[in-house]
């Protein structure tokens, strides 16, 4: 993704540090409870960019799906900071081949996969920005410690990301959590499997800010209504209404449908999902409205306070083909029947 996690703006700072906060909170909460996950790492370090000279930020999270003791596959966003006229983040899913130490509490991996990604990019002499989004190659390497054979972990990696705007490599260390615990130090394997479905009916409620990615990242007041149905044990479908306020290059707001891939952890306390689909959207800008179809991707947090009651997070990315790109982050209560 494009967004700018870190930028200068003191609001966006603000809400990043307690959404962290909350992220923590309730892995901690959850890991007092039976787990129902594999893995989950925060890193952070040196992003290099060597055709340009320069070396700035950057840091990734990731989910790590364990397949077997030497092979497991992982998503993961991973954002490579602010180098001349370039601010890119984007996803990666990878696949991974490991080596266990004899006494399983120390590995080594090499991971490859595609890496989509978002870049703002200065195309014009005036300083006009352009949004670049395209598919590049991710190939990482990992050296990972299990403390004390488990549950946390500290992994220092190394990235490559060779794409079309530029290609860098990332140099991160931080740590991570074992969310399955079994009989044997390491990884735990196979990670368990469900039959029922994570999500029957749940209707939500957001609000939350809208920025623009650009170099300037101007934002505004978002706000979202949300059905979500199951249909398969890790698959919902959601019908959305997303408004994106007024951050004043973009006024804009429509409906979207996406289909998620969804896992429950901590006993269904906590779930995850990534979102993908269409969406039908009115853009107010200075030229009048104009009816637009964009893509919107989402990241989704829900934590369950009580049999039909939820808090849920959701981050959405739209993707535009006008250099309108936006994130838009909200928090919201569900009821779930």
């Amino acid at each position: 993704m494009q967004h700018r996690l870190v930028s200068g703006s003191a609001h966006w700072g603000g809400l990043r540090h307690l959404l962290n906060a909350a992220l923590c909170a309730a892995l901690l909460m959850g890991s007092q409870l039976e787990a129902h996950a594999q893995e989950f790492y925060v890193l952070g370090g040196l992003q290099q960019t060597p055709s340009l000279g320069e070396k700035t930020y950057g840091y990734t999270y990731e989910y790590a799906h364990n397949l077997t003791d030497n092979v497991y596959a992982s998503f993961s966003y991973l954002n490579e900071g602010h180098v001349t006229n370039h601010h890119r983040d984007g996803h990666s899913a990878q696949l991974w081949g490991r080596l266990l130490s004899a006494d399983r509490r120390f590995a080594f991996s090499l991971g490859v996969g595609p890496y989509r990604y978002f870049d703002t990019t200065v195309k014009t002499a005036e300083g006009g920005a352009s949004d670049q989004h395209g598919w590049g190659i991710l190939i990482s390497a990992a050296g990972t410690w299990y403390i004390n054979g488990g549950p946390w972990i500290l992994q220092a990696r190394y990235n490559r990301a060779q794409a079309g705007s530029l290609d860098t490599n990332t140099f991160l260390i931080g740590l991570g959590y074992q969310l399955d615990r079994g009989s044997r130090d390491g990884p735990v394997v196979p990670p368990p499997s469900y039959s029922s479905l994570t999500t029957h009916n749940e209707f939500t409620v957001f609000g939350g800010t809208t920025i623009v990615n650009n170099f300037d990242s101007p934002s505004g007041i978002a706000y979202a209504v949300e059905y979500r149905r199951g249909i398969l044990p890790y698959v919902d479908l959601t019908a959305t209404y997303l408004n994106e306020g007024d951050a004043r290059v973009v006024r804009r707001q429509g409906l979207a449908a996406q289909a998620w891939l969804v896992r429950p952890f901590f006993n269904d306390h906590l779930t995850l999902g990534l979102g993908f689909g269409p969406y039908f959207a009115r853009d107010h800008d200075d030229g009048g409205g104009v009816t637009r179809t964009l893509g919107l991707f989402t990241m989704s947090a829900s934590y369950r306070i009580s049999p039909s009651w939820t808090t849920r997070f959701s981050w959405h990315r739209t993707v535009t083909t006008n250099s309108r790109d936006t994130d838009v982050m909200v928090l919201g209560l569900g009821y779930r029947f």
